[in-house]
């Protein structure tokens, strides 16, 4: 079957004038040759090789139509093809009758009283059931010819095929090209409307497979009209065959039915699934003011906050991810080791961290690499430095802000870093150093787990998890009064405390070996090696920035390097420059004997009073020259 059109021509003349007619007209169609149950047998094959239209006419069509799925196209009988066979009866003494399905007799009917013919008799087949008994109409035909007098019947191929009378003048209606060309034009269009719907159909059915929300309809009754895959997955449901069962019958609690009774929308409603928790939105199909059917969409709880976290990352906070892990800790040292395998232990929990340690200890390598390692490793890191920033600052950036908060507020507002974290883990970085206001806010945080905006009034939900790090001691700051004793506690849940590197000689070695081949490579020295002499050079020293400085350190040698080769007399230029720094800056502070007592915030508002004398109370000049916010220079002396 090369078309999808078969004309199943119920006598030979008819295929001859159909492939006429497909010649003349260059319409596609196959034509074969069938009557009746021949017909239906040529009409079923052509259905298997992808026929979607059958032309045919008379009985033979309506035959068809009842054994195939495809449309049946039925060549009508025309007033031209009445015409020429009762056309020349006309004013002969005849006596005639009609035999034929009811549009050919009805036909037959018109044209005879136009033309002044009188019909004696008539039998319309298929009266009586799809199947004509033709030994009933052959019994009636008899009748006919010996009571009426009848000696010509008009009918279609059937009757000349069915009956045959000696003597009788048998008149077979057939039709011409103006019947046939209709019926095949007619024929491409349903083809042409069919192949656009089966394209709109797949087109929507690859939508339906493609979209993440789960999406069921009905009909009025209830009964399934559509389900997708992600629907059969959030209600487990793995049976094949479910379009056109109850809704109920499949899912118990979906109040589809209810919305069937109600006509009313049900938007962002909350269900509860095979998967899980679900929002649902169940909307009423309504067609000229009545309720044909409901069709509801689905989306997991998870798959929203997926979606949310993506949404805040992607436009808010790009980057926001741990990079280091366990693994990026390197270390010889027992001490480390315990403080490693404390630190995985933490990991598995989600409660907060406080962190203590040296500048350049790396506080947040462990921050990381728990966070790294935690069951939120999906989820956003957000590190903030809390004394990088003036406190109004750091809070519009923790809690965010809505539109027209303050002067200079974004239009469309800005989400808070602690919303960023949601379902991850933020790092506060020296909280020792937080503003006490907001150190209350903070409390509240940890508290609720909840954030206000400022500027609002709503409180916002957060999934998170705290890891506070600190290089002060926060007891004697809460001793102090410079750090509330409640949130101390609630910080101090889980504690870690580093060691610094002069406590950790045997990591030395290790740590300057790994920055060597890394800044090596980076910076494409080719360095053949680091020399031993180096690493006794470096014992002298006491490393107060920690491994930071060291890492310092060995990018300048290995950059300070000549010829593919570390000269010692830079190194040792090098390290009696750190050590000379060292010495005067503790003989700078030995100057005050009571420089180092207290608190390291008292020793903080001592240096910044000395460096005040000595710029005449200038502070935009004192926090330049120190390195620090103007804000830090009022906050230590107020």
């Amino acid at each position: 079957m090369k078309n999808k059109i078969c004309f199943v021509a119920c006598y030979p003349e008819l295929a001859a004038l159909a492939n006429e007619v497909k010649k003349e007209q260059s319409l596609p169609f196959d034509v074969v040759v069938g009557n009746l149950e021949e017909g239906v047998r040529q009409a079923l094959e052509a259905e298997k090789k992808g026929a979607q239209v059958i032309i045919s006419r008379g009985g033979t069509a309506s035959l068809i139509q009842q054994h195939v799925k495809v449309a049946v196209m039925e060549i009508p009988v025309t007033g031209y093809d009445i015409l020429r066979v009762i056309y020349p009866l006309s004013g002969q003494n005849r006596t005639v009758a009609i035999l034929g399905y009811q549009n050919v007799v009805l036909g037959c009917r018109t044209a005879a009283k136009i033309l002044g013919i009188p019909i004696r008799e008539e039998i319309i087949l298929g009266l009586n059931g799809p199947v004509t008994d033709w030994k009933d109409v052959r019994a009636q035909v008899e009748r006919m010819i010996k009571e009426d007098g009848v000696n010509t019947i008009i009918g279609d191929i059937n009757v000349q095929t069915k009956l045959d009378f000696p003597g009788i003048d048998m008149r077979v209606i057939v039709s011409g090209r103006e019947s046939i060309i209709p019926a095949v034009e007619e024929a491409a269009r349903i083809v042409k409307v069919r192949e656009e719907e089966q394209k709109a159909a797949q087109r929507l059915q690859a939508i339906l497979n493609f979209v993440h929300d789960g999406i069921i309809a009905t009909d009025e009754h209830g009964n399934i009209t559509v389900l997708n895959p992600a629907a059969k997955k959030t209600f487990d449901i793995r049976q094949n065959q479910v379009i056109g069962r109850h809704i109920t019958s499949l899912i118990k609690n979906t109040r589809i039915d209810e919305v069937l009774k109600s006509g009313k929308a049900e938007v962002g409603q909350m269900q509860k699934a095979a998967s899980g928790h679900i929002l649902t939105n169940r909307i009423p199909i309504h067609v000229d003011g009545e309720v044909k059917g409901v069709v509801a969409t689905f989306q997991e709880a998870t798959q929203i906050q997926d979606a949310e976290r993506t949404i805040r990352q992607t436009l808010y906070g790009k980057g926001l991810v741990a990079t280091y892990t366990f693994d990026d800790i390197l270390t010889v040292d027992p001490h480390m080791k315990r403080l490693v395998e404390i630190a995985k232990g933490y990991s598995e929990t989600g409660a907060t961290v406080l962190i203590q340690g040296e500048s350049g200890t790396g506080k947040e390598l462990f921050a990381q690499s728990i966070h790294t390692q935690s069951p939120r490793s999906r989820g956003p890191f957000v590190a903030v430095n809390c004394a990088a920033l003036p406190h109004h600052l750091l809070e519009s950036e923790l809690f965010g802000y809505v539109e027209g908060a303050f002067t200079g507020a974004k239009k469309v507002g800005k989400i808070g870093l602690f919303e960023l974290a949601h379902t991850g883990t933020i790092f506060l970085d020296e909280i020792g150093d937080m503003d006490k206001v907001l150190q209350s806010r903070l409390l509240r945080v940890l508290a609720e787990r909840q954030v206000m905006r400022l500027g609002s009034d709503a409180l916002i939900p957060v999934d998170i998890r705290v890891i506070a790090a600190t290089n002060t001691d926060l007891r004697k700051q809460v001793q102090s009064g410079q750090f509330r004793k409640d949130l101390y506690y609630r910080l101090n849940v889980l504690n870690l405390s580093i060691i610094p590197l002069r406590e950790r000689h045997n990591d030395i070695p290790l740590l300057a070996a790994h920055f060597f081949e890394r800044f090596n490579h980076e910076h494409k020295r080719n360095i053949k090696k680091l020399p031993v002499e180096v690493m006794r050079m470096f014992g002298n020293y006491a490393w107060p920035g920690n491994v930071r400085e060291l890492e310092n350190v060995m990018e300048r040698i290995v950059l300070s390097a000549e010829k593919k080769a570390i000269h010692l007399p830079t190194v040792r230029l090098i390290v009696d420059e750190l050590l000379a720094a060292h010495a005067d800056e503790a003989g700078g502070l030995n100057q005050d004997k009571d420089l180092f007592s207290g608190s390291f915030q008292d020793i903080k508002r001592r240096i910044i009073t000395h460096v005040l004398k000595e710029e005449n109370w200038n502070k935009s000049k004192t926090a330049r020259r120190l390195g620090v916010d103007r804000t830090t220079v009022d906050r230590f002396c107020e």
